[in-house]
């Protein structure tokens, strides 16, 4: 019963978001400065976004493929599709992987996509935390919330559409002479779900003698207990580099370790009655739950979307749920880290 209490107060929330998402409105124009590292990463993490409607693995690979291409974009067009998309059952999960061999040494990327906002069940998964599993790829006394481990395990089951590969496969069959350097982004779900991949990878002795790992996780929520983010921060590898960004304006990194934080912050403006209430309903079943969530780090602040009038929104409600979308939307944290947001 709780269970079903807890979607209702904060499915108006976030559904809210999610689904205005798929409208991809922009702000303010920012200018764009000369490509950086977590610019290429978050365009990958926003290329995982392309076509997501369709549950026909060529219209989304062929969408993929388009935006690698793209040479404006921070990507530049030097990455390549290495393997996938790996879409899980109903289009629900997406991972793929780039490679870049303009370097002296080839590099690769796995992007994972966050949350597909014409699945009910993958809104629903986001929503499913009241009740906390084992994270069996980490240590003893690692957990996360119950709905992004299934979607983790989706990503692990997805299979590439031509060689019927999975990803595990595909890394274990990559061959190099030196170590190379191994990328994982995405960004809110997707963001969430990064740490979880880099953590799967680092227990894979294999993996630690071929690969140098760089997580950049933008927007993620935090879904994770006190021992998976001690135990994955203390196995990092030493040449490992860990990094989350938030637009700090953005709702979705204050779920679900500091949802009070909405609040008491008037996170992205003066948060309506409505909402208010969403919050402190699910932040009390939460806490009634006997939970406590972390984030894996503190983020790093991006900046944020100037607040501005210009938007003729009626009544409170849609201003706030224009905002929600505005500080969230992949596109924007595109312009904020300077670089090409996709058209």
């Amino acid at each position: 019963m709780k269970k079903y209490i807890l979607y209702l107060g904060i499915a108006f929330i976030l559904l809210s978001i999610l689904v205005l998402e798929s409208c991809k409105k922009d702000s303010d124009p920012i200018d764009l400065d000369d490509p950086n590292v977590s610019g290429v990463m978050m365009t990958l993490s926003a290329i995982s976004y392309a076509y997501d409607e369709s549950i026909y693995i060529k219209p989304i690979k062929d969408s993929i493929l388009y935006y690698l291409n793209v040479e404006t974009l921070a990507t530049g067009g030097d990455w390549q599709l290495a393997w996938g998309p790996g879409v899980s059952t109903g289009n629900e999960n997406l991972v793929f992987v780039a490679k870049n061999t303009t370097g002296d040494n080839p590099e690769y990327a796995i992007a994972i996509r966050g949350t597909n906002v014409h699945s009910i069940s993958n809104i629903l998964h986001d929503l499913d935390v009241l009740v906390m599993v084992e994270f069996p790829y980490g240590m003893a006394g690692d957990s996360v919330a119950e709905g992004p481990m299934h979607d983790f395990n989706s990503l692990l089951d997805a299979k590439d559409s031509v060689s019927q590969t999975t990803l595990e496969s595909f890394l274990e069959s990559i061959s190099t002479p030196t170590k190379t350097r191994l990328f994982v982004t995405g960004h809110s779900l997707g963001g969430g779900l990064a740490p979880m991949m880099t953590y799967w990878l680092i227990t894979h002795d294999q993996f630690n003698e071929k690969f140098s790992y760089s997580t950049h996780a933008f927007a993620g929520p935090g879904w994770f207990n006190k021992s998976f983010r001690d135990n994955f921060l203390n196995n990092l590898p030493e040449d490992a580099s860990f990094q989350m960004q938030v637009n700090s304006l953005d709702m979705i990194p204050y779920g679900y370790s500091n949802l009070q934080g909405i609040l008491t912050r008037n996170v992205p403006v003066q948060v309506p009655i409505p909402y208010r209430i969403g919050v402190t309903l699910a932040d009390g079943l939460i806490t009634a739950g006997g939970l406590v969530y972390y984030n894996i780090a503190v983020a790093d602040s991006i900046g944020s979307i100037p607040i501005t009038s210009t938007s003729p929104i009626v009544d409170s409600l849609k201003w706030y749920d224009h905002w929600l979308l505005v500080e969230h939307n992949h596109n924007n944290y595109l312009r904020l880290l300077g670089v090409k947001p996709l058209d």
